[in-house]
């Protein structure tokens, strides 16, 4: 009985040494495989053979193709019999309200007239030579005198298309010298009815020649543009709203407007447009579309990759096989200031890339993606908008001018 005791306790001690033995081995075990996972999800920041993907950039949501119209909320100016234009604003500047934009000289404004002015003040200053200030030595007359003829060949030479500079600069600097003779005489030689006669017949030459001159300044702040295609007064804000289908066509066609929308016989100068807002005339591809009036979407045009702009349903037409949606802009007119037609996409899109889910990576509690340039890795933070399918997630960086673009090279953990 004894020995059959002694043998079970002999028994369950060596089951116990046995267990005891085993604990530090498993902790080794654990100790290492949880060393294993961590090495696992750094040796991509850390290790030099980390594998790698490529960003792609996609678009995901409901898009719609088309071509888009553009039309400004602008005034186009006219003009008929123009000789020259003394531009004063430069293209595409912002021009205040009352600013000057140029200077438009009419067909009565020639070379005849101009000969003529010169004639009388060359009348004036021999008079001045022979009779009056013959028996006379005034430098100063002579200095004024000298200066008048020789800004008078300026203009004259500017007038005939052989010079260069600003012809409104000259008639400024010009005037101011005769204003400036006239005065001097006057003082100096109140008395000579012949001389006040040569000068009246002068001052009427000069306010001839400044008649057939006109002076335009802008009605409100805007932006100039010398640039014209003839659509300004048949495609604008005013008349977007009653273009159809086979009217937007006619313009992508390039067919000019109806010869009532073009004034005859006149030449445009300029044209005027209000920087902050916009219409697009989407012609879409897609006519089962059922767009809401009211909404606004996300609209991108052709060759303008960064540029998506929220364009707002104002109402749309069904004809046929043609949808046509009218929309507003309220954003700059500048990047379109001077283009009637493109591609565009209208919908409710959002731009991003595709990554693998594995590049999906936590840094201080933010998820992101680590891109590889060169020999650096940069952390770039991202939102993830969805995943399309079990291996590919959909996100874009948080932050903008993020170095995460189409095709870079990102790390996979």
């Amino acid at each position: 009985m004894y020995f059959n005791m002694s043998t079970k306790k002999k028994k369950k001690k060596k089951k116990n040494s046995r267990r005891s033995a085993l604990v530090p081995v498993i902790l080794i075990l654990i100790v290492i495989i949880v060393a294993l996972v961590a090495v696992w999800q750094l040796r991509g920041v850390i290790g030099s053979n980390a594998t790698t993907a490529r960003a792609v950039a996609r678009t995901m949501g409901n898009s719609y193709s088309g071509t888009v119209v553009i039309a400004r909320n602008e005034r186009l100016y006219e003009t008929e019999n123009k000789t020259s234009i003394d531009f004063v604003a430069a293209e595409g500047s912002h021009v205040s309200r009352s600013g000057v934009i140029c200077k438009v000289y009419s067909s009565g404004y020639n070379q005849t007239e101009i000969n003529r002015l010169q004639t009388y003040r060359q009348e004036i200053q021999s008079y001045h030579v022979s009779t009056v200030f013959g028996s006379y030595v005034d430098a100063a007359l002579d200095s004024e005198n000298q200066e008048i003829a020789n800004l008078a060949q300026q203009v004259r030479t500017l007038v005939q298309g052989r010079g260069v500079g600003s012809l409104s600069n000259l008639e400024k600097q010009l005037s101011s010298s005769l204003t400036v003779r006239k005065n001097y005489l006057k003082q100096k030689y109140p008395d000579d009815q012949t001389l006040s006669e040569l000068y009246k017949v002068e001052n009427d030459q000069l306010k001839k020649i400044e008649s057939w001159t006109t002076t335009y300044t802008a009605s409100e702040d805007c932006i100039v543009s010398f640039y014209t295609d003839g659509y300004e007064n048949s495609v604008n804000s005013s008349t977007y709203g009653t273009l159809n289908p086979s009217d937007v066509r006619a313009v992508i066609r390039g067919a000019m407007p109806e010869q009532s929308t073009v004034s005859r016989g006149s030449d445009p100068i300029f044209r005027t447009v209000i920087e902050d807002e916009w219409y697009a005339l989407f012609l879409c591809q897609d006519r089962d579309w059922n767009p809401v009036v009211g909404e606004t979407y996300q609209m991108q045009l052709t060759g303008f990759d960064d540029y998506v702009i929220p364009a707002q349903v104002v109402s749309f037409t069904r004809i046929g096989s043609d949808l046509l949606l009218r929309m507003h802009v309220s954003q700059s007119v500048e990047p379109v200031l001077n283009i009637r037609t493109c591609g565009a996409s209208v919908g409710d899109f959002v731009t991003g890339y595709s990554v693998p889910i594995n590049a999906l990576y936590t840094m201080d509690n933010m998820i992101g993606v680590v891109v590889a340039d060169g020999g650096a890795q940069t952390f770039v933070g991202v939102t993830v908008i969805s995943y399309p399918d079990a291996d590919t997630a959909f996100v874009r960086p948080t932050l903008d001018g993020s170095p995460l673009t189409d095709g870079k090279t990102i790390l996979l953990f």
